[in-house]
């Protein structure tokens, strides 16, 4: 088969759906070499170096995303003479013709359920064309059974649902020192609302005042949006540290020095940070928002991301607990052994064979 995969998120993304994508890129490559993998994207990238790729950039004029989306990339597939097309990041492929299989994967459905939590045009976006996009896909991918049933729920699609989850890449091996004073309570991942990261803040402030903690509080990540209000409060704190976007390099030796790992999130479709977390031996705290109750089981201190007592609680405990924390880490680390990108490439290839 010939199989088109629209890659800008390895160009202009940072997050989540940038590491799914070169990941499940990487593990495809790596463990297929019968079929022809062929890449659309934005812009020049050392990543593509050597592989089969296509660059379709973005003009500057009113409608060019709309024109290149709908017009430009559907001409290049059907040019390309694609079995297969898929879009890692929801919202495509469309104007494709027949006989190109078209699959998405839809990772969760934040900007839709939690519109208020996602920039204005991301939400505006899904709502008028993630309902086209589902009538219009061969098959569609999602990482949990919580996307999934979202799915069905609010769009009841005809074309298959096939819940393949993400991958966790292998602990990197490390015996750099620590990147910040320890102990450290550590939470990895976009700085914004939906992360639901003031419950985090306010129960890391009152233990550090109530009980003498020894801890730092390292919220790493890039940017996301409406972000000011927490950097304010995070900043009146000299024990929180905010060392901005971390680098693939450098998240080894931050895990692993970690004493903890609390990830509150709102609502995720997966939840990579508390597994990558787990495979280096960290304990993990973790809301129970959208699929993570499901992925991560009794491996993880669980809270509803509503209930900061709960959240508070579970971190006293495990400052207060080494053989707790030692118990944890223990499972969690057996936990993520499931997870590899060679069997999310695998599942991934046999769900297309199937269309």
């Amino acid at each position: 088969m010939k199989i088109v995969i629209l890659a800008d998120s390895i160009d202009n993304q940072n997050a989540g759906v940038h590491f799914f994508t070169k990941n499940l890129i990487l593990a495809l490559l790596k463990i297929d070499p019968k079929n022809e993998y062929i890449f659309i994207h934005q812009r020049k990238n050392s990543f593509f170096r050597g592989l089969k790729h296509h660059i379709i950039s973005i003009k500057k004029f009113p409608g060019a995303q709309s024109f290149r989306r709908f017009f430009l990339i559907p001409r290049l597939a059907e040019k390309l003479k694609a079995d297969i097309v898929i879009e890692p990041c929801h919202i495509g492929p469309l104007n494709i013709s027949s006989p190109t299989k078209r699959v998405t994967i839809i990772h969760d459905l934040t900007p839709i359920l939690f519109p208020k939590l996602h920039i204005f045009r991301s939400s505006i976006i899904h709502k008028l064309l993630l309902g086209r996009v589902l009538k219009k896909t061969d098959l569609i991918l999602t990482p949990s059974d919580q996307t999934a049933k979202d799915i069905r729920k609010i769009y009841n699609p005809q074309a298959p649902i096939k819940v393949i989850s993400a991958g966790i890449p292998d602990p990197t091996p490390t015996k750099r020192n620590s990147p910040f004073p320890q102990p450290y309570i550590l939470y990895l991942g976009t700085i914004e609302p939906r992360k639901n990261l003031m419950p985090l803040i306010e129960s890391f402030v009152e233990l550090k005042k109530e009980l003498q903690i020894p801890h730092k509080l390292v919220l790493a990540g890039g940017l996301g949006w409406h972000y000011k209000n927490i950097l304010q409060k995070a900043a009146k704190n000299p024990n929180i540290i905010l060392p901005g976007y971390i680098e693939e390099q450098d998240k080894p030796s931050l895990y692993a020095n970690a004493d903890f790992f609390v990830y509150p999130s709102i609502y995720e479709g997966f939840g990579l940070p508390p597994l990558e977390a787990m495979s280096y031996g960290i304990p993990v705290i973790s809301s129970t928002g959208g699929s993570l109750k499901d992925v991560l089981g009794d491996n993880a201190l669980l809270f509803d991301p509503k209930d900061k007592k709960t959240l508070k609680s579970h971190m006293e405990n495990l400052i207060n607990n080494p053989r707790l924390k030692k118990d944890l880490a223990q499972k969690g680390h057996d936990h993520v052994k499931q997870y590899t990108w060679e069997k999310t490439a695998k599942r991934v290839i046999e769900a297309i064979e199937k269309i």
